[in-house]
């Protein structure tokens, strides 16, 4: 028998008796839509857990720090070779922030406009882009340090995180109107803009030393800087800020002899700093690994070499982990209507067989084979399965965008939905997300389970005695 007459012999038979079979597929799309909605529920809160605790930082982010002197092993030049070799290794960077300078910022006529320079860390200008440090406007670091002497005319190049262009005042003004922050309005609601555009204004950097003499004079003139900011760090939304939104960055090299060339010019002892130039030693640094799925391997390596470590893989692993627990949960709510339609699609094959006794021995005596006669009745449970979960899926999909809407509309609360029985984790995004593998994987499942639903009324069919079979009315 060719497999064209066997499926013009399936559809033929199912339709034979029509409501039987609507009544069985719709046990079937019943059973489908609980375990992809549940399913659904499951993955819709997973993926606003990992938007949270994204927005908290980048997750494949390790954060090395030092600190602990028992340890035995140093964070240097060498430790970090060693570390950015590491497999699952994309980029990382030591901070050196342990240069004590007294640094200003000068804009302006007269120099009117000032700011602090508190935070200026020294970082792997060629390990940047591999760290993915995001720019709101210009460029990163040159990968190679200028020549020369900042004593006689080398420029500084500094990167500048974008919310830190507020934080220059106006030395000739007095209270609120010598400051100017994010969101500032004038009197016609227009926003103010920083004093300073500090990528086309020319800055001045003053490297001062607090140093007086008897008479209060201060005992060295400042040092006067050219500085030329190369980009800021940041978003480019206005609204969102980052751990580099409020600091400032030179290449490593540039800042250590920035602080060697300040100490000499006011004839500063050397300090711990200075005297380990050649070979320094850092507090903390920060590696980022390739994918999410590498972090958890490099960080206990970086662990194995004596460092303390932290990331936001953490907090992650055993938030999704419980999150996994609950999504088998969820789906196994859904299979036990799967497991009823089950039972529906065999006790709809074997009344099939009961009534079509006679037709099967006729087969038999024709000379059909076995093999056949089986599959007649497998496809037909099949096409039952697969008709009802592809249906299922199209109405989950309905329901999905339904309970999407209404959360989004603030109809419904998602937090109070699900809160307990998901521990209240994540929030915002969709409620429900059905992915293309899950659409598949339930089709295929529902096809399975009616195959399976199926295999014991086929071979009770082939078993049936010919002889007897004529004879049944």
């Amino acid at each position: 028998m060719k497999i064209s007459d066997l499926i013009s012999m399936t559809v033929k038979n199912l339709l034979r008796r029509k409501t039987r079979t609507l009544l069985t597929v719709a046990g079937v799309i019943v059973g489908t839509c609980s375990i992809v909605l549940m399913v659904s529920l499951g993955i819709g809160q997973t993926e606003a857990l990992e938007q949270s605790i994204s927005q908290m930082g980048d997750l494949t982010l390790i954060e090395i720090y030092n600190y602990n002197s028992n340890s035995g092993v140093t964070l240097n030049e060498e430790t970090m070779r060693q570390i950015l070799n590491m497999d699952g290794v994309k980029g990382g960077t030591p901070f050196w922030d342990e240069a004590n300078m007294s640094l200003q910022l000068y804009s302006g006529k007269k120099d009117r406009y000032q700011m602090y320079l508190w935070n200026v860390r020294g970082i792997y200008a060629d390990q940047l882009e591999n760290m993915d440090f995001q720019l709101a406007e210009g460029e990163l670091l040159p990968l190679e340090t200028e020549s020369g002497s900042y004593l006689k005319n080398k420029k500084v190049r500094l990167l500048m995180g974008n919310k830190m262009v507020y934080e220059f005042y106006d030395s000739k003004a007095s209270g609120e109107a010598a400051y100017r922050w994010e969101g500032m309005l004038d009197a016609n609601g227009n926003q103010l803009e920083p004093f300073v555009d500090v990528m086309e204004d020319e800055l001045t950097l003053i490297l001062r030393n607090e140093q007086y003499d008897e008479q209060g004079n201060p005992l060295f003139d400042d040092l006067r800087l050219d500085v030329e900011i190369s980009g800021l760090l940041g978003s480019t939304d206005p609204n969102v800020y980052n751990e580099h939104s409020y600091s400032a960055y030179m290449d490593i090299r540039d800042l250590q002899q920035l602080y060697r060339e300040y100490r000499e010019a006011f004839e500063l002892e050397d300090d711990e700093n200075t005297a380990n130039m050649e070979n320094p030693s850092y507090r903390h640094a920060q590696i980022k690994a390739e994918s999410i799925d590498d972090v958890e391997a490099v960080d206990q390596a970086i662990k194995d070499m004596g460092f303390e470590t932290y990331s936001l893989n953490s907090i992650r692993e055993p938030m999704m982990e419980q999150m996994q627990q609950q999504q088998l949960f969820l789906g196994g709510i859904g299979a036990i209507s799967l497991l009823v339609a089950a039972i529906g699609i065999s006790n709809t094959m074997v009344m099939s067989i009961y009534e079509r006794t006679r037709e099967i021995g006729i087969m038999k005596v024709l000379g059909c084979k076995l093999g056949n006669i089986r599959s007649i009745f497998l496809m037909e449970a099949g096409l039952i399965g697969f008709f009802g979960g592809l249906a299922g899926v199209g109405i989950s999909y309905g329901l999905s965008y339904g309970l999407n809407y209404l959360t989004s509309s603030g109809a419904v609360n998602a937090n109070g939905l699900l809160g307990s029985m998901l521990g209240g984790y994540g929030s915002g995004g969709s409620l429900s997300v059905i992915p293309l593998w899950l659409a598949a994987a339930a089709v295929l499942f529902a096809t399975i389970i009616g195959l399976l639903s199926g295999f014991s009324p086929a071979n009770r069919a082939v078993k049936i005695s010919a002889l007897e079979a004529i004879k049944h009315e």
